[in-house]
């Protein structure tokens, strides 16, 4: 059998926790057993131990997915190359992100099994946090956002991004996800930029952010 470099094998271990994720969302993962993930990565569960050697291997790999999926967006969000109104969206982008790969079933199992995993992720949260909070402070500073909460606006965006992803209240509401992404982000802007510069708003660009959006989080929905 030829052998597996140490970047193909990490390669082939993220590949294979993408195809547990939406179940790992939506029932968690202490409820799993090796055989059962294993059918879900579709392989046997001999197979599976020659990327992972146990549960608690996978979960770790699951949980720097999760954390580096959602690190990617937020690196974006200190480049002060991008204009404030970029940098918004990634925001926007690193808020779904987080509301989608950090569901309450998933952090909970984390808490029971595995405390040192689940501070990583909570550090890895406030870390984030913080750039958002700079950012918006920032903004106002400069004179693009209007004066408002950070804390509130993060706190917000939490609470109904958390709504949108679950799919049985967007089939209540007959909505798409896509839809409520767009309009969500439209009513961010209005309340978030500066009246100036709502003029400057490009529907098509959100509309494409929108989509990168529902590409990334194609595996879990």
């Amino acid at each position: 059998m030829r052998k597996i470099s140490t970047v193909d094998r990490l390669l082939m271990r993220q590949s294979h926790i993408k195809k547990i994720l939406k179940v790992i969302r939506t029932r968690g993962f202490l409820s799993l057993s090796i055989q059962e993930i294993a059918q879900l990565m579709n392989m046997s569960r001999a197979s599976l131990y020659n990327y992972f050697s146990s549960k608690e291997d996978i979960l770790m790999e699951l949980n720097d997915f999760c954390i580096s999926y959602i690190h990617e967006a937020g690196q974006m969000i200190s480049n002060t190359d991008l204009s404030y109104s970029q940098r918004l969206q990634k925001v926007y982008e690193h808020a779904v992100l987080s509301a989608a790969y950090s569901s309450e079933i998933f952090l909970k199992d984390l808490q029971i099994s595995c405390m040192s995993l689940y501070e990583k992720k909570k550090q890895s949260r406030k870390e984030q946090m913080a750039a958002i909070h700079t950012f918006y402070q920032n903004g106002m500073e400069a004179g693009f956002f209007n004066e408002l909460n950070p804390t509130l606006l993060m706190m917000q965006d939490e609470t109904v991004l958390n709504k949108l992803i679950n799919t049985s209240f967007l089939m209540d509401e007959e909505l798409t996800l896509e839809r409520a992404l767009y309009d969500y982000y439209l009513a961010k802007c209005f309340q978030v930029l500066r009246p100036e510069l709502l003029t400057n708003i490009n529907h098509k660009e959100i509309h494409c952010m929108v989509k990168d959006i529902l590409h990334k989080l194609s595996p879990i929905l």
